[in-house]
C-alpha cells in the first residue's frame, strides 16, 4: 500500500502518518499487537492508574482511547471504502474516555481487547483493493482517503506508545 499524499488527509493527521516508518502499513499494524501486549505486560500494577500530570489520562485510559479511536477510524474506512458518501461526525475523545470506566478494568483485559479489535481491522483492511484505498469520504468536515485513515491508525498507536514510554514509564 502506498503512503498517502498530504492532499489525502487533513493537516493534523500528518504528525501521525509521519510516525509510520514502515511503508508496509499492514505489517506495522500487525507488529503493534505484539508491541502493545509486551509493553502492557511490563507495566507494574501500581502504574496502571498513574497519571503524569493533573488532567492527563492513566495508562489504562490511554489504551482505551487507542481502542476507541481505532474503532471509529475503522468505521470511517469501511464507510468510505464501500462508497458511502454520508458525512461522518467527529468525536469528543475526552467524553469517550470520561465515560468508559477504563480504570475499573485490568490492563490485561484492555490489551486483549486491543488485540481483538486490531486483528478484526487487519482482516478488513487487507481485502481493500486499490480502488477502495483511494476512496475519499468526509469526516469531521474534512476529506480523507481510506489509505490515509489506515496509516493514521498505525501512527496514532505509535504516538501513544511513545507517550506511555516517555511520560508514564520514562523508558
Amino acid at each position: 500500500m502506498n503512503r498517502p499524499l498530504k492532499s489525502e488527509h487533513p493537516a493534523y493527521f500528518t504528525h501521525y502518518i509521519d510516525l509510520v516508518k514502515n511503508d508496509d502499513v499492514l505489517k506495522e499494524l500487525k507488529s503493534q499487537i505484539a508491541e502493545i501486549k509486551h509493553l502492557m505486560a511490563g507495566i507494574p500494577a501500581e502504574k496502571e492508574n498513574f497519571v503524569y500530570a493533573p488532567g492527563k489520562w492513566s495508562i489504562k485510559e490511554v489504551l482505551g482511547h487507542i481502542i476507541d479511536t481505532e474503532r471509529i477510524m475503522a468505521y470511517r474506512a469501511l464507510c468510505f471504502a464501500r462508497k458511502d458518501k454520508t458525512k461522518l461526525p467527529g468525536f469528543d475523545q475526552n467524553a469517550y474516555v470520561s465515560n468508559a470506566n477504563f480504570n475499573d478494568r485490568t490492563l490485561k483485559d484492555l490489551a486483549f481487547e486491543y488485540a481483538i479489535v486490531r486483528e478484526s481491522n487487519l482482516l478488513l483492511f487487507k481485502h481493500f483493493t486499490e480502488n477502495c484505498l483511494n476512496e475519499v469520504g468526509n469526516s469531521n468536515g474534512n476529506e480523507i482517503t481510506v489509505r490515509a485513515i489506515i496509516f493514521m491508525i498505525a501512527g496514532h498507536t505509535t504516538h501513544h506508545v511513545n507517550m506511555i514510554k516517555s511520560k508514564y514509564l520514562m523508558l
